[in-house]
């Protein structure tokens, strides 16, 4: 009995360790880039474009929405107090700041707040332009001039091979990608009942190779080093990021 309760025990400790190294590993893959906010659709989120946070002071008392449908509010915006801008979406801001009762997060008028800076909204209005740009050239794991590196991992993956050099210019880096496209194969096979039938599979085969030049992080130059992977279309070209403030 007592040899039994040890062997159970020593089981339960290697349980309960492996347990923990799993769920210590899942937390890690976690991405930390982004937060975990259940997004409104067509809102712009400032932490797409910085990491700097925006705030503006509250200059009425105006209730905070839980949406910007304005269906049910969580609160009371105190006048005079600043807050910190999260999403933007058409007249409305998404805002974490002091409520009457509390902190809280939701959905204020523009008007209640003052003015955002000119250069300010003038350089997001660009970005966010860029995004959507960006955002469909990744959807179809394509590149373009002015993308930055990881926009292009984003799209393409990490690279096959990359050289970097260093000078009084700045960083320049090469990254070099091997293109493929899925083939239709087919091969026969037998169901159940032995009766012969085609079957569609796919291989991956090489279409060619990309070098792809980055300057300070941007995308230079796209070169066909091998093949066309490019399908004989022209270079896209996105405008370069810019700086919010």
């Amino acid at each position: 009995m007592r040899i039994y309760r040890s062997i159970r025990g020593k089981r339960f400790f290697i349980f309960i360790t492996y347990f923990l190294i799993c769920s210590s590993f899942a937390i890690a893959l976690i991405p930390k880039d982004k937060s975990n906010l259940n997004r409104e659709k067509e809102a712009l989120y400032l932490e797409d474009f910085t990491e700097e946070p925006v705030i503006l002071m509250a200059q009425k008392q105006v209730p905070i929405y839980v949406s910007p449908q304005r269906k049910r509010a969580v609160g009371q915006l105190k006048k005079g107090k600043k807050v910190t801008i999260i999403a933007m979406l058409n007249n409305q801001f998404f805002i974490k700041g002091l409520a009457l009762h509390g902190q809280v997060k939701g959905w204020v008028t523009q008007l209640a707040l003052e003015q955002l800076d000119k250069t300010f909204s003038d350089n997001l209005r660009v970005l966010s332009k860029r995004k959507k740009i960006v955002d469909d050239l990744i959807k179809n794991q394509q590149i373009a001039l002015g993308m930055n590196t990881n926009e292009v991992i984003a799209s393409m993956g990490k690279p096959n091979k990359k050289n970097s050099k260093l000078d009084r210019e700045g960083r320049s880096d090469v990254y070099e990608y091997s293109t493929f496209e899925r083939v239709a194969q087919y091969r026969l096979r037998r169901d159940g009942l032995g009766n012969l039938f085609k079957q569609k599979y796919y291989v991956k085969m090489e279409t060619g190779k990309l070098s792809v030049k980055f300057n300070n992080n941007i995308v230079e130059s796209i070169e066909e080093t091998e093949g066309n992977p490019l399908g004989g279309q022209n270079v896209k070209i996105v405008p370069i990021p810019i700086e919010l403030f």
